[in-house]
């Protein structure tokens, strides 16, 4: 066998078993790769809080991370304030929407001929009949229980990275074993810190012009719900593709339960997806520019592997990760083949520390 070949046999085997572990190894990774999210997060809001100053004074590093830490819990409460108020909304709307279905349900039957057909009750009489109660509450109670105790764990993790982050550093200049090995292994943390803080930043503000655009067309149209399904289109654009499809087609569905004509369902119809495609399709390219540098195939393939591996924080994560991966990759000039193929135009951009070096 070659040398090509065995390295190739070697790069599968070592990627099919890196995918089995990461699979595997899923309820500790996903809480800690949610905590390192946070907690870059809040270093950032630190950082942009210390730079701020009154009266030229500005405010010592203890203020900035408590600042940071109460604006992300604030988020969080209004957050679930937003949920708790909807689902009480929803309860007590339940049987406007059940009687909208129902005509608009007769209206197509109409349409197709259809004589019989079982009504809501009904359908809803089958369906408790072939669930037991019980099971339903306790299996709702373990889902809630579950989701608290993720909470809890992900708030832990993020205490503890806050605070090993100055011995991390000091750990990563040991473990690099020369000063050179240790500023390049600095300067590629930067780059990636870079390339991905830019991406959150811009693909926040893409997700905020969709989300108010999607808030103005439902309040116009008068859609039941909007503050919720704005902040929930907000946060399903950070998933590339599906993510905009989902976007419309939720409160579309409501605004057909909610009005039971097809006349609002068609405005809504358009107007979401024509803020959609605007901002997704004209804004948001002139803002990203090539600054990720990733093809949209490898995107598409890495929302796809995964989502599939870790779900919905997976699908979120799937830009930011192979965004590290490409930046980690162009470092060793054996990986640097896969780098290559995982970007957009094939150019890989050297390190800070290599542009310099190239300097006359």
């Amino acid at each position: 066998m070659t040398t090509p070949l065995l390295r190739l046999f070697l790069g599968v085997a070592l990627a099919v078993l890196f995918g089995w572990l990461i699979h595997v190894g899923r309820p500790i990774l996903v809480p800690l790769v949610t905590a390192l999210l946070i907690a870059y997060v809040l270093w950032t809001m630190a950082e942009w809080f210390g730079r701020l100053s009154v009266s030229g004074i500005r405010l010592p590093s203890w203020a900035a991370h408590t600042l940071s830490f109460l604006v992300v819990l604030v988020v969080i409460w209004g957050l679930a304030r937003l949920i708790a108020n909807n689902v009480a909304q929803v309860q007590a709307a339940a049987g406007t929407y059940e009687e909208n279905l129902q005509g608009l349900i007769l209206s197509i039957a109409g349409l197709l001929d259809v004589e019989e057909l079982p009504t809501l009750p009904r359908i809803r009489e089958q369906i408790f009949q072939q669930i037991s109660p019980q099971a339903a509450v306790t299996n709702l109670v373990g889902v809630l229980s579950s989701m608290l105790i993720g909470f809890f764990v992900v708030v832990i993790y993020v205490a503890f990275i806050l605070a090993e982050r100055r011995a991390a550093a000091r750990k990563l200049a040991k473990l690099a074993g020369s000063a050179e090995k240790a500023e390049r292994i600095q300067q590629t943390l930067h780059t990636i810190s870079e390339r991905v803080g830019q991406y959150l930043v811009l693909k926040a503000f893409v997700s905020l012009l969709i989300g108010a655009g999607s808030w103005l067309v439902m309040g116009l149209i008068g859609v039941d719900f909007a503050g919720f399904w704005a902040v929930l289109i907000f946060v399903l654009n950070f998933i590339p593709y599906i993510g905009s499809f989902l976007g419309v087609t939720f409160p579309v569905a409501l605004t057909l339960v909610q009005f039971g004509a097809i006349g609002p369902f068609i405005m809504a119809l358009v107007g979401l997806s024509a803020v959609q495609i605007v901002v997704g399709s004209v804004v948001e390219p002139r803002l990203m520019g090539r600054s990720l540098n990733l093809s949209p195939l490898v995107i598409l393939l890495a929302l796809a592997t995964w989502g599939s591996l870790w779900g919905v924080v997976g699908a979120i994560l799937c830009v930011p990760i192979t965004v590290i991966m490409l930046t980690v990759f162009a470092q060793f000039p054996y990986t640097r083949p896969v780098a290559i193929l995982l970007s957009a135009t094939g150019d890989i951009d050297p390190t800070p520390q290599r542009r310099q070096a190239k300097k006359p």
